[in-house]
């Protein structure tokens, strides 16, 4: 069984719109899991949401507490291993995915490797505005050291080995890029990804996902989200004229490299600071 957890709090309009995105894709064989907090608009949230995946096999529950953004997503990717699922692909509402997103995850799935923690639907890390979306090669994939929260898939065996527990740690400091000390489920997946020389993530070189909470949202003011995604390209192509070919740092193009070897440099950086 394959799954999708979305986690949403009270933005209804930007779950609607990133739920659109997502039936663009094929579902067939995906089961959705929505998981709202508890908010005076839950229930219009719920309703909302509940209109726009008529007819998809969905789950859509509204927690009894709020959890807050890292324990929701948590449990509820959490649940759906619990129930048998053997592939995740995480999303939050305040996104936009490409028309292949699941399409990109079922590929991963069939062809992993042993030292693949995840798929990330955006190329590059945590906080920057650096991101990798090149739109000249919208089948090219590669592998990378850095994390990105904005989607991911994981299986639940790389999940349960390694996942999980750097999830937990979220609350212990971790070094940004700029030598400021932040916090968050995603920088310590991170971290662990950093700390784990064998590990790699399947990055796309264009990315299948982006972010559209330019306001009210925890963690991104208005001004980054404009540097990080204003302009940022996604594939907005033909999911059935797409295949998708994995390709070594080396033989990558110039432009693809160079910006991946950037963010290897930096994840160096970091490893670095964090080591001070």
């Amino acid at each position: 069984m394959r799954t999708i957890t979305i986690i949403a709090y009270q933005r209804p309009h930007l779950l609607v719109s990133m739920l659109r995105s997502l039936i663009a894709n094929d579902l067939t064989g995906w089961r959705i899991a929505l998981a709202i907090e508890p908010s005076p608009m839950a229930g219009e949230v719920a309703h909302m949401a509940a209109g726009v995946l008529a007819g998809r096999d969905s789950d859509i529950r509204i927690n009894d507490a709020v959890l807050g953004i890292a324990e929701n997503g948590f449990q509820s990717i959490e649940r759906v291993f619990a129930g048998g699922a053997q592939l995740n692909l995480y999303l939050e509402e305040d996104m936009l995915v490409a028309p292949d997103a699941t399409q990109l995850a079922a590929w991963y799935f069939a062809n992993h490797k042993a030292d693949w923690l995840c798929l990330n639907l955006i190329g590059g890390g945590c906080a920057s505005a650096g991101l990798m979306s090149n739109p000249d090669y919208p089948d090219m994939l590669h592998l990378g050291r850095t994390f990105n929260s904005l989607g991911f898939a994981v299986r639940r065996e790389e999940w349960d080995r390694h996942m999980r527990a750097a999830w937990r740690k979220e609350a212990e400091p971790v070094v940004k890029f700029d030598g400021a000390l932040t916090g968050g489920w995603d920088w310590a997946v991170s971290s662990m990804l950093m700390s784990s020389p064998n590990l790699r993530t399947v990055q796309p070189v264009l990315a299948r996902a982006t972010h559209t909470g330019r306001r009210g949202g925890q963690h991104c003011t208005a001004d980054f989200h404009d540097e990080a995604f204003a302009e940022l390209p996604m594939f907005a192509g033909s999911p059935s004229a797409m295949t998708y070919r994995l390709v070594p740092q080396e033989l990558l193009p110039s432009v693809v490299r160079r910006h991946a070897r950037l963010w290897l440099e930096m994840t160096w950086a970091w490893k670095a600071l964090a080591q001070r």
